[in-house]
């Protein structure tokens, strides 16, 4: 078994994301889902700094929209003997095809916590999560202009960490 300190400190991961609107509805439920990409580089110990990219399909009232943007924040790892329990907390920007939500802009602020578990198989990992993710314009269109989306959901993933057996 390689040691913490010969594994590559770096990890990346790409997957897939569905979400729904759970609270503080707007005029209406919006539903995502969409294909997010991560990197992540441990810092000390279990803490990494961690970039996701986005691309996120909208459903929502009126014409759906495409959502894409990126994030940056932390990521907190554990070594369990069953597999490796992490957490997350990101901030970040999305662009959108259309106002999302109805009402909103094109350009918002992302806010994403989570947390799940990576399974691993050498290099390889499925990882498996839960997730809240945040969109709004923080108001800077006005109040008028800021209904946001409050989403829980899921993120299922492939992992890899170069030089983890």
């Amino acid at each position: 078994m390689t040691s913490r300190a010969q594994a590559s400190p770096w990890h990346l991961d790409a997957g897939g994301t569905t979400l729904v609107e759970a609270w503080d509805r707007n005029e209406s439920g919006e539903a995502l889902a969409g294909v997010v990409v991560g990197v992540d580089r441990r810092i000390w110990k279990g803490l990494s700094i961690r970039s996701e990219g986005h691309l996120t399909h909208v459903e929502q009232a009126g014409p759906d929209a495409w959502a894409h943007g990126i994030s940056i924040g932390t990521r907190g790892w554990w070594q369990r003997s069953f597999g490796r329990p992490f957490v997350d907390l990101a901030f970040g920007w999305a662009n959108a095809s259309r106002e999302t939500p109805p009402r909103g802009t094109t350009s918002n602020y992302l806010i994403i916590s989570g947390g799940g578990i990576a399974i691993p198989a050498g290099d390889v990992s499925l990882e498996l999560g839960a997730r809240w993710f945040h969109v709004s314009n923080n108001g800077r269109e006005g109040a008028s202009h800021n209904p946001d989306i409050q989403s829980l959901g899921m993120v299922i993933a492939i992992g890899w960490m170069p030089g983890r057996r």
